[in-house]
């Protein structure tokens, strides 16, 4: 491991008289360490369905990136599929690879990045408040949370994990909410910025489309209750 005094980044971060945030990390999950807190929190059989789940989202709101690698280019520009995202899982640098898995292994090297603090967004958990089987994705959304603020809990002066929120109704978004800035103290989370929505008409008409329609429901401004509704809970006033 190179050390800290000798990286570039580290040269650069001793010229400045400011602290640098990364307020975009991301960390790659242990998968059976999130799979394990699933099967706690939502019983047997939850597990297998939950992966089931995420291969049909992954295959389907992603743009079929678990097929791309195996199609030709005349098929990838048949069905209009999106390259997907290789950089997430370096397999050259085992060390990077391994850096993005192990809590401890990065905040040894923060310095080396030149880094003071980083806030962590999941990687296959950001595909959990998307799930549309709510039991599926109520389940699946407290795991990852649970997982993340268990291991960054001792590293937490310098990694910051991001909670995952799921918005399909009011009353799942105030719950994972409140469980996880008030029962699991995390400090950062990220609500779902939109919900597929199915198209009533073409499911009535068309049933054997109706997994093809769907409208994009976006949240904005309007999604700010739920960060004061946190900050309240917390006894820290709203800034606006």
């Amino acid at each position: 491991m190179a050390k800290a005094s000798t990286s570039k980044s580290a040269a650069v971060r001793a010229r400045l008289s400011h602290p640098v945030i990364d307020s975009d990390g991301h960390t790659v999950e242990f998968e059976p360490g999130v799979m394990e807190r699933l099967h706690a929190i939502g019983g047997p059989g939850i597990v297998e369905r939950y992966k089931t789940k995420r291969m049909d989202g992954m295959a389907s709101s992603l743009g079929g990136m678990l097929n791309w690698h195996r199609l030709s280019p005349e098929e990838r520009r048949d069905q209009r599929l999106t390259v997907p995202p290789w950089w997430a899982l370096p397999a050259k640098n085992t060390l990077d690879r391994a850096t993005s898995m192990l809590p401890k292994l990065l905040y040894e090297r923060l310095d080396e990045m030149g880094i003071d603090v980083s806030v962590l967004y999941p990687t296959f958990g950001l595909l959990a408040p998307h799930l549309d089987d709510e039991e599926i994705r109520r389940a699946a959304c407290r795991a990852f949370n649970t997982y993340h603020a268990d291991i960054f809990r001792e590293y937490g002066d310098r990694l910051i994990p991001v909670a995952v929120i799921p918005m399909h109704t009011p009353q799942e978004a105030m719950e994972e909410l409140d469980h996880a800035v008030n029962t699991l103290g995390m400090k950062t989370v990220m609500l779902a910025g939109h919900v597929l929505r199915p198209v009533p008409a073409v499911a009535r008409t068309t049933p054997e489309a109706a997994r093809f329609a769907y409208w994009l429901d976006t949240f904005c401004l309007d999604s700010d209750y739920l960060t004061l509704r946190a900050r309240r809970k917390k006894g820290v006033e709203s800034p606006v």
